[in-house]
């Protein structure tokens, strides 16, 4: 007898975590709770993956989730059961493979429909000891996503490793070539990039009208060889899509891969642009204030301070002048 689909069995290890309203309402008579989600909480920590799934949404979300990663494990491995795959080992080598170049967002969405199919087993009895997504493999993962943790500095790429990026995407034809441009040439944000229209650019003046994060507003000095190759005419310059975002990403991370380059991300590149923007500023008579907080208003920040983590130390000395 053939082994279940992948995708059913990750249907039936996702049913049997499923609280429809009766259960739900019974749990909150039994154990007298207001929230079912706040009491299943593994020692009320807000973060933690609750144990069941509240919504079929919910449920069909990790299934969407799973699915090609365990298709894609089975690949690898020979192996037709999703019990058999869910090892540490086997995650690994998964995510090492097919998900390296994915979105930070994407990874955490991840880990966590794979640790709710470890429970969703657990539960079933297919799986024993302890659960294969473990810090270690959580650490792992995060070494994929050098420019995703807001947390740690945001320095760019050297100077000439941003602009091999650039043309080699050129060189590749690729259809992301612009948006990295803009990324790299103007300090756009990816959501921004993704979000732009034709009403945004501004030829005229070399600007381009922005709305960034909390629908804050602000105006970019658009380079005139990028505005060159703009058609302020579209809807759209690009569409805000999470499909476009991802494909774009990939992009930028691929071609630096394929360079030989460590570092890798689209936020690499409006960190150059950070970096570049402020010795441009220093090498023209501002002070290191007046240039910080010029470029901090370019890229749409609401503290100076917050450009501390795009522009190394070394960085932020004023440049000696050549004597004329």
């Amino acid at each position: 007898m053939s082994a279940p689909s992948i995708k059913n069995q990750l249907t039936h290890i996702f049913e049997v975590l499923d609280m429809d309203k009766e259960k739900i309402d019974a749990y909150k008579k039994v154990h007298n709770v207001r929230s079912v989600k706040k009491a299943l909480r593994p020692h009320g920590d807000p973060t933690r993956s609750l144990p069941v799934n509240l919504a079929r949404r919910t449920r069909d979300g990790y299934i969407e989730t799973t699915t090609p990663f365990f298709n894609r494990a089975k690949s690898l491995t020979g192996r037709k059961l999703v019990a058999d795959m869910m090892t540490e080992a086997i995650l690994q080598q998964t995510l090492d493979v097919y998900y390296r170049d994915h979105m930070p967002t994407t990874l955490d969405t991840l880990l966590a429909a794979l640790n709710k199919t470890y429970i969703g087993s657990k539960r079933l009895r297919w799986v024993k000891g302890a659960c294969p997504v473990t810090p270690e493999l959580r650490g792992h993962v995060k070494h994929f996503r050098d420019d995703g943790d807001v947390h740690q500095p945001r320095f760019g790429y050297k100077e000439k490793d941003a602009k091999k990026i650039v043309d080699l995407l050129k060189e590749k034809g690729s259809a992301f070539c612009l948006a990295a441009e803009l990324a790299l040439g103007c300090g756009l944000r990816l959501a921004e990039i993704a979000g732009l229209k034709g009403d945004d650019v501004d030829l005229e003046h070399g600007l381009l009208y922005i709305v960034g994060k909390g629908g804050k507003h602000r105006t970019v000095p658009l380079p005139a060889d990028i505005g060159r190759q703009l058609n302020p005419s579209l809807p759209w310059i690009f569409r805000p899509t999470q499909s476009w975002k991802h494909a774009f990403y990939q992009a930028v991370r691929k071609a630096a891969r394929e360079l030989g380059i460590q570092i890798s991300g689209v936020h690499r590149l409006r960190s150059n642009y950070a970096g570049q923007s402020y010795q441009s500023k220093l090498t023209t008579g501002k002070c290191q204030r007046a240039a910080m907080q010029e470029v901090s208003s370019d890229m749409g920040h609401n503290r100076t301070d917050v450009l501390g983590s795009y522009i190394p130390a070394k960085d932020k000395r004023i440049p000696l002048r050549k004597p004329e």
